[in-house]
């Protein structure tokens, strides 16, 4: 079972009207999914940012209605207000705990690169990790340990620690983290290779004429 839980309350207000609830520090959630028909439920704001700061946009949450009713969920959209970023609106995915999932968790490193040098800095092409796992079974994040990592030795996919119960879904030769030349080191090179390869100009000295001669 999930370690997050979140308290909810049926909710009646729909549409425009659910601008009293936020005025209220509530946000209205549609649970849907598995379940016979979408359930609106109003939940705390506070209480909805601590779970999903505490990993709760990827891993289950299970969602504890005042009227008795449990729900197991993903979090699957999140809206906010584009400037204050307060939450307006969220839809929970009710799942079948017997059937897996495909989520993309996010990655996070451990370990500094043994071919970290001057010059150099690390690379990160994805941020986060598609999964297939059973919902108690999705983690928060999945650590990956970017030591090994080398000019030469990028960081893959197969790099990635073995979970019991969760199968990678990306191709095991993606490149996750790599080590790439900073934007100046690669000017300073490129500057100093077209002062070596500049050829000295050759001034030619041109036939003296009967004039000249005399």
């Amino acid at each position: 079972m999930s370690e997050l839980k979140l308290e909810a309350n049926p909710r009646e207000l729909t549409g425009r009207k659910v601008g009293q609830l936020r005025r209220q520090g509530l946000v209205p959630v549609v649970v849907y999914g598995n379940v016979k028909q979408p359930v609106n439920l109003q939940v705390d704001s506070k209480l909805l940012e601590r779970v999903l700061h505490s990993g709760g946009d990827t891993r289950l949450v299970e969602v504890m209605v005042s009227d008795g009713g449990r729900h197991n969920v993903l979090v699957k959209d999140v809206q906010r207000e584009p400037v204050g970023h307060h939450l307006l609106h969220a839809d929970f995915y009710a799942v079948n705990m017997a059937e897996k999932q495909h989520v993309a968790v996010p990655l996070v490193t451990t370990g500094k690169p043994s071919g970290m040098a001057a010059g150099l800095m690390v690379l990160k092409l994805h941020e986060a990790i598609h999964i297939e796992a059973l919902p108690a079974d999705i983690p928060g994040e999945i650590e990956i340990d970017i030591t090994p990592l080398t000019l030469d030795r990028p960081i893959t996919v197969a790099d990635l620690p073995q979970m019991r119960g969760i199968t990678y879904v990306d191709d095991a030769e993606e490149v996750l983290f790599n080590l790439q030349q900073t934007r100046e080191e690669v000017a300073e090179e490129a500057a100093a290779e077209e002062a070596t390869g500049a050829e000295p100009e050759v001034v030619k000295k041109g036939k003296q004429t009967d004039e000249e001669e005399e």
